[in-house]
């Protein structure tokens, strides 16, 4: 470039209004934003949300307390203790803990589940104003949409 171009930019202020331009140009295009309480877009496929067990056709759980999981978790989320009933083939779980405030959904537990019985849900609205509200026990890993906004936000709704 040389000096007299230089100079040219420099008075008729060639950069500026590049990039006015480029600012006029988005702003009149479509917007792209989403009013997010009134209208929500569904997450993408591959999305990872919180954890869930699930049951099978006839509403019993899939879960055979292995403890798979427990041990793949690298952050020690889980805490599971089995019992097994007289007559019965698997074991199931007694208790099952999980804390969501140390999981960093890396899926280990996902992945190595041989029932597949936990699963990531799509839930993405995990937010609380108590720590104690993201530990989970047994019964409320089956909650799912309104049911389980309810036990996260308890405690924000007056």
């Amino acid at each position: 470039m040389n000096a007299l171009e230089r100079l040219f930019r420099k008075i008729f202020l060639v950069d500026i209004l590049t990039g006015l331009a480029v600012t006029l140009r988005y702003y009149f295009s479509k917007k792209v934003t989403v009013p997010y309480p009134e209208k929500v877009l569904p997450p993408p496929e591959r999305f990872r949300g919180i954890l869930r067990l699930c049951r099978n056709d006839q509403g019993e759980p899939l879960c055979i307390a292995c403890k798979a999981c427990q041990r793949a978790c690298g952050q020690g989320c889980f805490d599971i203790e089995g019992k097994r009933e007289e007559g019965a083939k698997a074991m199931k779980p007694v208790k099952f803990d999980w804390r969501l405030d140390r999981c960093s959904f890396c899926g280990l537990c996902v992945e190595v589940c041989p029932t597949a019985a936990i699963r990531f849900s799509r839930e993405f609205r995990l937010s609380t104003l108590d720590r104690r509200e993201l530990a989970f026990s047994h019964e409320e890993m089956y909650l799912e949409g309104e049911s389980l906004q309810n036990r996260l936000c308890g405690a924000c709704r007056p």
